[in-house]
């Protein structure tokens, strides 16, 4: 079997495409994060916007249940890719909840 060379270890063209095939279904598994984990964080950041005018201990109950799913959305990621949870990219996963904090606590 034909052998690919790298400065530190050497791999087969089947241990290539295993590595290959790994790549894209961490990313097929964000995606799914994102969509299940993401969807409802923004839904509920909306919500919170929206309710800020007429119900406000709603309304911050809402934001900070989209904050907080949205974090365990960026972690889940994070843990996918095989990176540490303790990152600063987690904030990401804050931006529905900020977003929406400008109409909670704004004006």
């Amino acid at each position: 079997m034909r052998k690919l060379t790298d400065e530190k270890h050497e791999l087969t063209y089947q241990e290539e495409d295993e590595k290959s095939l790994d790549v894209v279904q961490r990313w097929v598994a964000s995606v799914l994060v994102i969509v299940v984990a993401g969807g409802p964080a923004a839904a509920l950041a909306y919500y919170s916007a929206s309710l800020a005018g007429t119900e406000p201990s709603t309304a911050v109950g809402l934001w900070v249940m989209s904050g907080v799913i949205g974090l365990a959305a960026m972690v889940g990621i994070l843990i996918i890719h095989r990176r540490s949870p303790v990152s600063p990219l987690v904030v990401i996963g804050l931006i529905p909840a900020a977003i929406s904090a400008f109409f909670v606590f704004g004006a």
